[in-house]
């Protein structure tokens, strides 16, 4: 499967472990989501910019429909996830 096989693993090589992951297995929701956690919006930036996150979204991107990012700051620790 492309999220444990190869996003999971491309996401720690760019700084940006997963925190959890969901499957949903029914209903009208994501089926998958990744949730990261960041301590810094530039480690964040500098990430998503990088080439192998291109490389990586444009695979996942030919297994999904209706894709969605969004970046939240947490009001915990000042984090990003």
């Amino acid at each position: 499967m492309f999220v444990n096989d190869r996003l999971a693993p491309g996401l720690v090589e760019i700084g940006l472990p997963p925190h959890d992951v969901y499957y949903t297995t029914y209903g009208r929701v994501p089926q998958i989501m990744v949730v990261l956690e960041i301590p810094e919006r530039t480690m964040l930036q500098r990430a998503l910019e990088s080439s192998l996150w291109r490389k990586m979204k444009h695979e996942l991107l030919q297994y999904i429909e209706d894709y969605q990012e969004r970046v939240v700051k947490s009001s915990d620790d000042g984090g990003y996830f």
